[in-house]
């Protein structure tokens, strides 16, 4: 909030005036029934021993809302004059204007000085033409028409030298520093407090002129303005439920948008709010575990896509933006079809045009693209977290497979068995890459080819935690990523230099255990004659070498799964 008043000098006369309005309102509810004993203390010594036949309670709540927005006014002295019998040495007069300034925002309040003008030289009026203008047909002789602002700044206030003029915060000042000409002048804000009390803070401003004998003699004239501004707190949007929408589903919808603000500050007050380029309804506030929010009706026809979320606080006088985070999606990864997939874009030099499919295993929301290969592929990391049942009905596999509970992924065992051990590590889940797409879990390669409690031989293995109607991806042939990078004209000499430009197909940078940061690892579903190894991919690593799609590594390690779709 800020707020600003201007003040006249009249060699020098300052005038201000300012005005702020708080609303308080109190409301008492609740019903209070009489007590019918003559006694209190009877009735009181009855109901402990039971026998509270004549007694009755109920009891009153008290609710006192105060009610309004973060404010801050600044008020000071109607006049200010200041009478001058110039010296030939120069002679300095002073008056001082007290500032009052009030502000409820909890960090305080900034106080900014500066000319209203625009410029800092005081003119004799008597030689300014009708306009305010100084009249060049008048002559002036030797002498000067104006004062000129000292050369001292804030930090470093000096005497004031003759025909200068300047400002002190000092209670008996001897030097003075420059009226700066805007208040977005780095030296214009004089001073900050704390949110105040009572009747607010009171600040003296003493305001020093030099005059000589070479002035004109006439009246002075200039003006100043004092700038308030409350600090208010810094909030944000945490959270939108629900985030996400089918397309054919959005009408008549009730969305709950929290923010970080403390139930303990100031009502959000008129709440307007929106998602993408449409208005939400019928907003009330609400408050969710000590935080304020707003609960609004939804009615849109938004397309496929991601959008920003903005909430407006009146009384706050902010705008709350949670960015991308509100999804409209086309259908669920189960249910799409070979239709769906040739209808889509094909996305050209970033993944730009992306459907979002809801995985109806877990409820969770993946972009997926058309590539240079004709294939539509998941251009988010799959995030299903283990400790559930994959079924045929939802699942890539032919029979009931139920994944491990999530855990840290071991590395380096020689226990022939722990190959076939299935684990999750699901710690960058959460977090997102520079593309913004989410890193999902990382899967070792058992748990990615769903073989829970199965001897593996080496070979082709089309089961997957990829959801019904995806596959993951082939060591070779038309849905392998050999293919993909070789669709987009890129050979492995070409690799490195695609670490300066934006890549079709992303790369993870995600967590490989033992290994620390990998570049853009992801499973196939080939695993060669041993036992203890299969093959990955990974994509862009900034190596000499680039990516690699025939490399074997333990299928211990935690790799990244994104499906591409087999429909």
């Amino acid at each position: 909030m800020r707020t600003s008043q201007t003040k006249i000098i009249n060699l020098f006369r300052v005038y201000a005036t300012f005005s702020v309005a708080f609303l308080l309102s109190y409301c008492i509810s609740g019903v209070v029934s009489p007590i019918s004993n003559s006694s209190a203390v009877t009735c009181e010594n009855d109901m402990i021993s039971g026998t509270d036949d004549v007694c009755g309670t109920d009891t009153t709540d008290v609710n006192v809302s105060i009610e309004g927005a973060w404010t801050v006014s600044i008020s000071s002295d109607s006049n200010l004059n200041v009478n001058l019998t110039p010296t030939s040495s120069g002679v300095v007069n002073t008056a001082t204007d007290n500032v009052n300034i009030y502000t409820n925002a909890p960090n305080g309040y900034q106080l900014y000085l500066n000319s209203t003008t625009g410029s800092t030289d005081i003119y004799n009026n008597n030689v300014l033409d009708s306009n305010g203008n100084l009249d060049p047909n008048l002559p002036l002789g030797t002498n000067t028409n104006h004062f000129i602002a000292t050369t001292g700044t804030k930090t470093t206030p000096v005497t004031l030298t003759s025909n200068t003029w300047g400002y002190s915060l000092s209670t008996n000042p001897t030097t003075f520093s420059k009226v700066e000409t805007s208040s977005s002048a780095v030296d214009a804000l004089i001073s900050t407090g704390s949110k105040t009390s009572g009747s607010g803070d009171n600040l003296d401003v003493t305001y020093g002129f030099n005059a000589d004998t070479k002035l004109t003699p006439g009246t002075y004239t200039t003006s100043v303005t004092y700038t308030a501004v409350a600090e208010v707190p810094s909030y944000n949007i945490t959270s939108i439920s629900p985030n996400e929408l089918h397309i054919n589903d959005q009408t008549d919808k009730q969305i709950t948008i929290m923010t970080s603000t403390p139930s303990s500050e100031l009502e959000l007050g008129n709440i307007t709010a929106k998602i993408g380029t449409i208005d939400l309804t019928n907003c009330s506030e609400t408050i969710v575990n000590g935080y304020r929010g707003a609960t609004c009706t939804y009615n849109g026809n938004l397309p496929v896509d991601t959008y920003n979320v903005q909430l407006t606080s009146s009384w706050h006088s902010a705008t709350y933006t949670l960015t991308n985070e509100f999804i409209v999606y086309q259908t669920t990864m189960q249910n799409f079809t070979s239709t769906n997939c040739t209808s889509l874009q094909e996305s050209t030099t970033t993944i730009d045009n992306r459907t979002y499919l809801k995985d109806s295993r877990d409820g969770k929301i993946y972009g997926v693209s058309k590539l240079a290969d004709g294939n539509c592929w998941m251009v988010q990391n799959l995030a299903l977290d283990g400790g559930r049942t994959l079924y045929p009905s939802d699942s890539n596999v032919t029979a009931n497979r139920v994944l491990p509970s999530t855990a840290n992924l071991p590395f380096g065992s020689t226990v022939e068995s722990v190959y076939n051990d299935p684990q999750i590590y699901t710690g960058h889940a959460n977090t997102t890459d520079e593309y913004g797409n989410k890193y999902g879990n990382l899967y070792n390669w058992n748990a990615a080819t769903a073989t829970v409690g199965l001897e593996m031989t080496y070979g082709t293995v089309k089961e997957s935690v990829c959801a019904k109607g995806w596959l993951l991806s082939d060591k070779t042939g038309s849905k392998s990523y050999d293919t993909l990078i070789a669709s987009q004209g890129i050979t492995q000499d070409s690799a490195p230099t695609l670490q300066m430009a934006p890549t079709r197909f992303p790369m993870s940078n995600q967590y490989v255990s033992g290994y620390g940061l990998g570049y853009g690892r992801y499973w196939t579903n080939t695993t060669n004659e041993s036992q203890q190894y299969a093959y990955h991919a990974y994509e862009f690593a900034f190596t000499p070498t680039g990516f690699d799609t025939t490399d074997l590594r333990s299928k211990l390690r935690g790799y990244a799964v994104r499906c591409v779709f087999g429909g």
